[in-house]
């Protein structure tokens, strides 16, 4: 063989097992991306599903190591330095959602830039495939990490790889948004469809615009999925970091790892309050972007509390950013940590760890100026929440190419009269109630605790570290975390926010390892006191058994219960379709049968709003079929449409080419474009004939034949448009439209917002 052989099949031999390595993602992401593969999910189900399943379960491990490759070039590139896991994930998801900002503003967010970019990057890490870490596995060590692998099991199976046809936000909000920037190859907006607040909230998180390109919008919750682990290893690293276990003994601090794993468990099934028991962390709308933001928030707090090195400086600088830039408001929290950060590395002169603090805050400062830049401009205003704030420096020139400002008037009204209370003097007597829940569950573990290490002092006895001297950790850290949980859950309790109770349910996750944090410094105190009741062998063994029987008991009882309760084995084993799930209650047949009976012509629904969530975005039906009430090109023209006479609405929706209109029977869900004089009894049977009709609906059209609309079904829709303004009066003194409409003074009371559900269920 000459020279140039024998390299060319060393160069093969190197290179070809780790190419094969590809070989399960490249089918996967093939078959995901099949044509029809939605629809057969929905409606059909069998091996299809059960395939489905497999190929994400695949996916899933390669996503979450193109994520940790990413943070290890990064590292590479700039800090020299030995890393972590933990900073590898954030740092690496970090730079990738900075990264598809930026090819997305570019527009050259292409699938083949993308899978590229990230094959050339897988390569390169499998190079480190030949040096694994050590660790020693212990039975405490191991048995923990079983339940833990069966909680990831159940949430994964259950929240990650069903497709979430539940929520009516994801749907409208968040998957639109991503295949919208699958097809534009852009995060900019196609002027025919106009998704401005998906182009809000969605434009920053770089790392799921990336992923959109080449795999279907549901990889969302995939990468949900991967931020709920990395929420899972940061509780670890603080639960490692705050419990002061090395101070009770040579036999304690060996049960560290156990015990922070088994509080990393807890906290992620963990309800989210107690003793009124609702749905925790785990049962976040994977579909969103609010677990990505909750996990860098926990990083955060390992990021300031942890002695600072420079790794800690670039995670502080590049995950702030990051952050921010994809939603501002975020900022607020960071901004919180940050400061949290500095006041104990000043008390404590940690100039290192006072650098990365303010690091923190900066670069949720640049992420803030960023993301409202770029809102400001393209958009013409920085945020729309809180609308009242910004409104007023809203360029109507700008937004008036995507949307309506009116529209946005409107839903601020309906909103701030269906809540009551923004400042609940309940919320702070529920809080102080929870206070003292936590310091009362840590109490009774450091009691329980003293009683058996004091039995097991006289029963086992084992003097031989007795005498030794050991260090405590920074008090800091556990000051920290009590301060991050205490405001956010103050904030959550006594603002009727919506927004910001969904989004502070992440600090749940810390509530387990906050009570034992307390507990074992008060065991610190009590050893400090009395040194010989912390002399014993199998203290620590018990404990680690009682919380291993808590993480089964609460995984059981919750992740394990939704589980079930969703049928997600029948899913994933048997290949039930998903209209057959039990929780989806959306009618996803009828978008498929007005694709049927319709064709190509425009629907625009006058009521019936929430019942056609599945519809507007769907991917069964041609793009912009069914238009969606304030985010397209007829809510663009709102003020025509809505707020302008029957004439100049009627030839705004011709202009358009809007020809059907879409009366859901019982329902009197109308919503602004419902109310439209056009749409009025008098006009109903001078412009309007009968297409077709249903059991369950009436579909108009324009009158320009001999076609004419029924008197029964005139009669039948101005029935239920003139209940639904009743239901709106009774719920809110007003009617929200017409003070919109007639720019009235909004000075109705809120009355029985109850009677809302009557929207949807009435005659």
């Amino acid at each position: 063989m000459t020279v140039g052989e024998v390299r060319l099949r060393a160069i093969i031999e190197t290179w070809w097992p780790r190419i094969l390595i590809f070989v399960p993602a490249a089918l996967s992401i093939w078959f995901v991306n099949r044509t029809g593969t939605y629809r057969t999910l929905l409606f059909d189900g069998g091996w299809t599903t059960r395939f489905y399943v497999l190929a994400w379960i695949v996916l899933t491990a390669y996503l979450g190591w193109l994520i940790m490759a990413t943070g290890r070039l990064a590292f590479s590139l700039i800090k020299h330095e030995p890393t972590q896991r933990v900073d590898e994930f954030f740092v690496g998801a970090a730079a990738l959602i900075l990264a598809g900002v930026g090819l997305g503003a570019l527009s050259i967010l292409y699938p083949q830039i993308v899978v590229g970019f990230a094959a050339v990057l897988l390569l390169w890490d499998s190079r480190s495939f030949g040096k694994p870490r050590k660790l020693a596995v212990t039975l405490p060590l191991a048995a923990t990490s079983l339940m833990g692998l069966w909680l990831l099991a159940t949430v994964f199976l259950d929240r990650a790889v069903i497709p979430d046809v539940i929520s009516t936000d994801v749907q409208q909000l968040y998957a639109p948004y991503l295949a919208e920037v699958a097809r534009n190859h852009s995060i900019w907006l196609a002027a025919d469809n106009p998704i401005f607040s998906d182009f809000e909230i969605g434009h920053g998180n770089g790392l799921h615009l990336l992923l959109a390109t080449f795999l279907p919008p549901h990889v969302a919750q995939i990468v949900s999925f991967l931020y709920f682990v990395g929420i899972g290893a940061v509780i670890f690293e603080l639960a490692r970091l705050i419990l002061p276990l090395q101070a009770l003994g040579r036999r304690w601090e060996d049960a560290a790892i156990p015990i922070a794993l088994g509080l990393a468990i807890l906290g992620l099934a963990w309800p989210r309050t107690m003793p009124s028991v609702k749905a925790g962390l785990y049962i976040m709308e994977f579909g969103k972007y609010h677990l990505q933001t909750a996990a860098f928030f926990v990083y955060f707090l390992l990021v300031v509390i942890r002695s600072s090195q420079a790794r800690d400086r670039l995670a502080a600088g590049i995950c702030g950013l990051a952050v921010a830039a994809s939603y501002p408001l975020y900022a607020a929290f960071v901004f919180l940590i940050s400061s949290l950060g500095v006041f104990t590395k000043v008390l404590q002169r940690d100039r290192s760890g006072l650098v990365t603090s303010l690091l923190l805050g900066l670069g949720a400062v640049g992420g803030c100026i960023l993301a409202f830049s770029i809102n400001y401009f393209y958009l013409g205003i920085p945020a729309t929440n809180p609308y009242a704030l910004f409104r007023k420096i809203a360029s109507v020139e700008r937004f008036s190419q995507f949307g309506s400002l009116e529209i946005l008037d409107f839903f601020v009204l309906a909103q701030s009269l269906e809540v009551s209370d923004f400042l609940s003097k309940a919320g702070v007597v529920a809080f102080i109630r929870q206070a003292k829940s936590v310091l009362l569950v840590a109490t009774l573990i450091a009691a329980t605790t003293c009683a058996i290490s004091f039995l097991d002092s006289k029963l086992f006895p084992d003097r031989s570290d007795f005498m030794k001297k050991r260090t405590l950790p920074s008090v800091a850290g556990l000051f920290i975390v009590i301060a991050y949980v205490a405001s956010v859950r103050l904030l959550d309790m006594t603002l009727n926010i919506p927004s910001l109770i969904r989004l502070s349910i992440h600090v749940n996750a810390l509530f387990p390892l906050a009570a034992a944090a307390i507990a074992f410094w008060g065991l610190v105190i009590v050893r400090w006191l009395v040194p010989t009741v912390f002399v014993g062998r199998f203290a620590p063994n018990v404990a680690i058994l009682a919380l291993l029987a808590a993480c089964a008991w609460m995984t059981a009882s919750y992740p394990w219960q939704s589980f079930r309760d969703d049928g997600a084995i029948a899913f994933a084993a048997r290949g039930r379709s998903l209209i057959e799930m039990p929780r989806v209650s959306l009618n996803w047949q009828r978008c498929d049968e007005l694709q049927q009976s319709t064709g190509s012509d425009r629907i625009l629904a006058l009521n019936g709003y929430r019942a056609m969530v599945p519809c507007y975005f769907s991917p069964l039906l041609t793009r912009g079929k069914v238009i969606h009430t304030y985010q397209s090109d007829v809510a663009r023209n709102f003020s025509k449409i809505a707020l302008g006479s029957a004439d100049t609405a009627e030839a705004t929706l011709r202009s358009l080419g809007v020809k059907l209109f879409y009366v859901q029977k019982q329902n009197c869900d109308f919503w602004l474009n419902g109310f439209s004089d056009l749409f009025q009894s008098a006009e109903l049977e001078k412009r309007f004939a009968l297409h077709s009709e249903t059991p369950n609906y009436w579909m108009l059209t324009w009158r320009d034949g001999g076609q004419t609309l029924s008197p029964e079904a005139e009669a039948g829709i101005s029935a239920l448009r003139t209940r639904s303004k009743d239901i709106y009066r009774q719920a809110y003194g007003i009617e929200p439209f017409e003070v919109v409409k007639h720019r009235l003074s909004p000075n109705g009371q809120r009355a029985d917002v109850t009677v809302l559900g009557q929207l949807m269920t009435c005659h």
